[in-house]
């Protein structure tokens, strides 16, 4: 997960935008704010109040699987899990054998 803090956006552009608190304590994040956070079901704010009673607001971005894939670089040419299983089971196999023949 990936923290982004508003004051970390390289934006000469200052935004305001109005939102109503409901009766369960519940605020709706202006369309605009969501957008330009890139904002999305899921992520994670944190609210951090300082003693002016100014608020931060960090976003912790959360991602799915598919959006990491190929994040990580590798020498490894890629491999289909069934051969990795199929590899896994022959080692396996194969110490249990051996193991066997032990005792």
């Amino acid at each position: 997960m990936e923290k982004m803090n508003v004051s970390d956006q390289p934006s000469p552009v200052v935004m305001k935008a109005t939102s109503k608190l409901s009766s369960r304590g519940q605020v709706v994040i202006p369309v605009e704010i969501r957008k330009t956070l890139g904002l999305n079901e899921g992520d994670d704010l944190t609210f951090i109040v300082n003693q002016d009673g100014e608020i931060k607001v960090e976003v912790t971005k959360k991602y799915r699987l598919s959006q990491l894939i190929g994040i990580l670089k590798t020498t490894q040419p890629f491999r289909p899990v069934e051969e990795i299983r199929d590899e896994v089971y022959r080692t396996i196999g194969a110490k249990e054998l051996k193991d066997g023949e032990e005792n």
